[in-house]
This record gives C-alpha cells, structure tokens and sequence, in this order.
C-alpha cells in the first residue's frame, strides 16, 4: 500500500466523477482539508471512512488499497497480498511494542533498585544502563506513536 500512489487514485477518481474536494468530503462526512491530505498522500483515510469513500467512488476498498482498477483475476490476489502486508504491519508494530516496553520497564526496575543499594562502581553503571534503557524506550516510543498516528491519519480532526 504506498499511500502517495492511493492519494493520486483517490483524486482521479474524484476527478472523474467531476465533484470537488469539499463536495466529497461533504458526502462522507469529512472536510476538504482531509480530502487534500489523502490526495497529497500525507495521510491515509481512517478504516471508518473507507467504505463510504469507495462507494462514492464507485471502487472496492481493495482496489483503493492496490490504488488501480482490478479485474475480476487480479482481485483474490491483491486482496490476498493486502491482507498479507496489514498483517506484516501488525506484527510489526506488535513486536515493536515489545521492545519498548522491556526497555521501559527493565530501566525503570534497574534505576529504582540502584536507590536501595549503597553506594559503588556497579550502582553507578546500573543507574546509567537504566537511565540510558528508559531514554532508548522513550525514543523508540516516540517514533511508534509517531507511525501508529500514520496509520489511522487524522481520525480526531475528521471527527
């Protein structure tokens, strides 16, 4: 799913079906501004909305995913291989998640054990790996938010 191809599709379709961006935002329940991101490819439309988007463009949510019209032999195949790929992402960022909070947690227990233990060479490099775990956690945490906000796009503002 390359979602700057998915925008260019989107705004052909629109196109063809000769309505303006505030018009089709209109008729499924988004403003133009929203339109404008899915067809510049900075956002994805939220999975609430695509069933609507893809009536009015007269389109199945599969072929808004592969971003092309789809013959009836080419469509179980790319429905297969979108499936594929969401449940790659998923896993993905289930695994992820995994990380950060080993991270997180495994830091957060090393700096708060270095607070009962007296004072030495290893507490010091126990308190500074579980600083330096709780600052990666943070930073990775940071990016999958980051990724995760990607994914579902711009669900608060739409709504």
């Amino acid at each position: 799913m390359e979602q700057m191809q998915i925008g260019k599709f989107i705004a052909e379709l629109r196109k063809e079906k000769g309505v303006t961006q505030a018009e089709l935002g209109q008729r499924i329940g988004v403003i133009n501004k929203t339109i404008s991101r899915w067809e510049n490819g900075n956002y994805m439309p939220d999975i609430s909305v695509i069933p609507i988007l893809c009536v009015e463009l007269g389109i199945s949510a599969n072929e808004l995913l592969c971003a092309q019209r789809l013959q009836d032999s080419e469509f179980k195949m790319k429905a297969d291989d979108n499936l594929v790929e969401t449940l790659n992402n998923i896993k993905t960022l289930k695994h992820e998640k995994s990380i950060i909070d080993f991270l997180t947690g495994t830091g957060t227990g090393l700096v708060i054990s270095c607070l009962f233990s007296p004072d030495s060479i290893r507490r010091t490099i126990s308190l500074l790996v579980g600083i330096s775990m709780i600052g990666i956690g943070w930073y990775k945490k940071a990016k999958y938010d980051k990724l995760i906000f990607l994914y579902i796009g711009e669900y608060d503002k739409e709504h």
